[in-house]
């Protein structure tokens, strides 16, 4: 790693909407940069009008062209190696990065991807702002304009895919964030190169799945990762769920549940109304009714901020179930303890895909967890506070979290008609849930009576008994049954015997 400027203060370094309106000057200024082209993403998505958070740049002399970029703007810069030589410079809310043209620009463009990939545009020709980008001084070797305009991902060769099979989940994930078609020769490519997953490093997989669950297309992808068999190869336990019978309560074997509830938690986390029926009933069911503030802020808010993990756990819900199916004498399906099995499983595959241990633990939690919005109680019936004080207690702020996987898993179970008029209980019964506040007594008594208090009073020996004792009470204050520290106290003696 090379860290020249590392002493730079990070408010010295520039955005990178200050760094485009400098790009064509320091072209034109830097010998290092004279040779150097804007190429990729951030042509493509300039030319579709989505915003930019980082540059890529071919230079015919990348090493010192870095330098040179990180010196005039204020950044440092790191050598990220991998397969192929890679330079990035930090920006204010995003990075350039900077690699080297291989064999002149021809061949460099030949050698990408996709064709809406395969574009470039000298550095020299930048504009100011990218919302001003010339298409007439884009540089196109693969007709990759018209692929923007046909809103198609296209592979540049017969061999593009083949060469590095992690550019198949590259393009279902173009395609799916873009909200493009796949051409069919390359979706016939990706498939066959679902086989060579098994030789590619797990951690490029898993970069790839989490780029795809931050779309909020992410079931339109996944989709096609399950036709065209990158599914089986990327996620292997959750398809170990094909052809796994749920009746009589499940509509679906339990691989197309899961691939269903995660449409379904689409629809949940959209902030506008889908068009197509029953989907628009369900959301304005779900929305129109005003949301309380929770404990951790506006509903809408969290759930924005944890989409991509909350994707994830609908994805996986069930991928315990296989394992755990036993078959009743009267042909019914049972799956017990599918739920913290599934964690197990979850926990295992993700630390191979080298997700966040922080990830792991959310996700984790959500899979062992998910049925128990369903068990404080019934829809259409109120949970008790002590029910709802053991579920805060669990769950924290994932709370929340899994009552969306509890409708998302509850509208996946069979047709949603037979749901809709149901629809409301369950939206009423998550919001009791989530809503739920304990008395401000309950808090108080919490601020008051700790494990040295409750020694005091009953004389007992520190150690796990004062624990469950002290749940005791707070269970109790949280129910209204005691409204101060004299009662609490008193409950501790009781308890203690």
């Amino acid at each position: 790693m090379t860290a020249r400027n590392a002493d730079r203060h990070p408010s010295e370094m520039h955005s990178i909407d200050s760094t485009i309106r400098r790009l064509a000057r320091l072209a034109r200024t830097v010998p290092a940069l004279e040779a150097s082209y804007l190429v990729g993403g951030a042509v493509r998505d300039a030319l579709l009008g989505r915003p930019v958070r980082e540059l890529d740049i071919a230079s015919s002399a990348a090493t010192d062209g870095a330098h040179a970029l990180a010196d005039a703007l204020g950044s440092s810069v790191v050598s990220l190696g991998g397969q192929h030589e890679l330079y990035r410079v930090p920006l204010e809310g995003g990075w350039i990065d900077v690699t080297p043209i291989q064999g002149g620009l021809d061949a460099d463009l030949d050698r990408r991807d996709f064709t809406i990939d395969a574009l470039a545009l000298p550095l020299r020709a930048v504009p100011r702002t990218l919302e001003g980008l010339p298409r007439d001084a884009v540089i196109d070797r693969h007709r990759g304009l018209d692929d923007l305009d046909a809103g198609l991902v296209r592979q540049v060769s017969r061999s593009s895919i083949s060469e590095d099979p992690v550019r198949a989940l590259r393009g279902v994930r173009l395609a799916t964030t873009l909200e493009f078609s796949i051409e069919p020769a390359t979706e016939f490519s990706i498939a066959e190169a679902a086989s060579l997953l098994d030789d590619v490093a797990l951690e490029r997989v898993g970069h790839e799945l989490e780029q795809l669950l931050g779309s909020r297309s992410a079931a339109t992808g996944f989709r096609i990762l399950e036709r065209t068999g990158l599914l089986d190869r990327a996620l292997p336990e959750l398809v170990a769920g094909r052809s796994i019978s749920q009746r009589p309560h499940h509509t679906w074997d339990v691989l197309e549940h899961q691939l269903v509830a995660l449409e379904w938690m689409g629809v949940l986390l959209r902030d506008t109304p889908p068009e197509a029926e029953p989907a628009a009933a369900i959301w304005h069911h779900t929305w129109d009714e005003e949301w309380r503030e929770t404990v951790w802020g506006p509903v809408r808010a969290h759930l924005e901020e944890r989409a991509p993990v909350l994707r994830l756990a609908t994805l996986l819900h069930d991928i315990g179930k296989p394992e755990t199916r036993t078959l009743e004498a009267d042909g019914r399906t049972r799956f017990f303890g599918h739920g913290p099995r599934g964690a197990v499983l979850a926990a295992a595959r993700l630390r191979a895909l080298r997700y966040p241990e922080r990830v792991i633990g959310r996700i984790s939690l959500l899979l062992e967890q998910h049925l128990r919005p369903g068990q404080v109680a019934s829809p259409g019936q109120r949970p008790t506070p002590r029910a709802l004080h053991r579920f805060h207690q669990r769950l924290g702020d994932a709370a929340l979290d899994v009552c969306f996987l509890f409708l998302a898993d509850s509208l996946a179970t069979a047709d949603p008609e037979e749901l809709l008029p149901r629809w409301p209980a369950y939206v009423a019964h998550v919001q009791r849930i989530v809503g739920w506040h304990p008395p401000e007594a309950a808090r108080t008594i919490a601020g008051l009576v700790d494990g040295h208090a409750v020694i005091e009073a009953t004389g007992i020996e520190p150690g796990p008994e004062v624990g469950r004792i002290l749940e005791e009470i707070r269970e109790a204050a949280a129910a209204g049954e005691i409204t101060d520290r004299n009662a609490a106290l008193d409950l501790a003696r009781q308890l203690a015997g």
